[in-house]
């Protein structure tokens, strides 16, 4: 997070303000972040209205979290497949269909997301080649 900060010119926000925005982004409300972070919510909310250095720090924080998880969910996902594959051999009937099932249903997702991003880049083309020829 202070890679964010820093990224932010967080370096340049009061020292409470940099304290906390760990608490902001790490709890699920306001009220329960700034309780922590030992500040009233009207303190948050004016700094983020007032301040909009401090705001940024928030948003890039926040997106690094987000960036963190989602390469940690990366990292994962052929543990996960492995594990939905391994099932299909289960004794369990109902293991083993819920499996199969979940193989067919991700599979068909991801035929037609393939096939969602192959239509939207043929009408982001066409819509770039009218705006050459206007």
């Amino acid at each position: 997070m202070k890679k964010a900060i820093s990224e932010n010119n967080g370096q340049n926000l009061p020292e409470k303000q940099r304290r906390v925005i760990p608490f902001i982004i790490s709890h699920n409300t306001v009220e329960e972040a700034c309780r922590q972070a030992k500040i009233s919510t009207v303190s948050y909310y004016n700094w983020l209205r007032d301040c909009p250095d401090f705001a940024e720090a928030i948003r890039d924080a926040r997106n690094e979290l987000v960036a963190e998880s989602m390469e940690k969910l990366k990292s994962n996902v052929s543990l996960a497949v492995d594990e939905l594959v391994s099932l299909l051999e289960s004794s369990n009937e109902e293991i083993k269909r819920k499996s199969a099932n979940d193989i067919i249903n991700l599979a068909l997702r991801w035929r037609e997301m393939g096939e969602v991003e192959s239509r939207l880049e043929s009408i982001e083309k066409i819509i770039l080649e009218r705006r050459i020829y206007r």
